[in-house]
């Protein structure tokens, strides 16, 4: 692959993965631009095991070296094990639909990390239970019971900070 070639196939899918590394990154802004270039390095280095041929496919195999990156980095492994629960699935009232992606990506760090990744895989990045578990090495039910907490954390914190369930209930 050419120079050119290259930087304009990395001018075109480095604002997607820098935004899901500062996600992974905990909105550290210099550990995700790492992030982001560990996975540019992979990326460029794997190009010949990707066997998409068009845009999108591309993207989700770029998007998955970026993921598994931001994911190997972590220093801490993911050691709780969790007993199942039943997953409650919320929905948001109407109001928050005005939230601003600056606003729900600020209430997303305030989650412990192992809900907030989880809860990025599933809800932001669209990955199943399975998959998720195979990323962290945890269960599929951890997987889902790391969700169910996120959600629920994130509805604890809409009541204090917006009032908006309160209201509802």
């Amino acid at each position: 692959m050419d120079r050119r070639a290259q930087r304009e196939m990395m001018d075109l899918i480095s604002p997607m993965l820098y935004s899901i590394c500062k996600r992974y990154a905990d909105f550290n802004l210099e550990q995700a631009k790492d992030l982001l270039q560990e996975s540019l390095i992979k990326i460029f280095n794997n190009m010949d095991t990707c066997k998409a041929t068009e845009e999108i496919p591309f993207r989700a195999w770029c998007k998955r070296i970026a993921i598994n990156t931001a994911l190997s980095s972590k220093k801490q492994k993911i050691v709780e094990e969790l007993n199942t629960e039943m997953e409650v699935i919320y929905t948001l009232p109407s109001a928050l639909m005005d939230l601003h992606v600056e606003d729900i990506m600020n209430l997303l760090q305030r989650l412990p990390e192992n809900h907030r990744i989880v809860f990025s895989l599933a809800v932001i990045d669209g990955y199943s239970h399975k998959e998720i578990a195979g990323f962290l090495n945890v269960g599929e039910s951890s997987s889902r019971t790391f969700l169910t907490r996120a959600k629920k954390a994130l509805r604890s914190i809409l009541e204090e900070e917006f009032d908006y369930y309160k209201k509802a209930n």
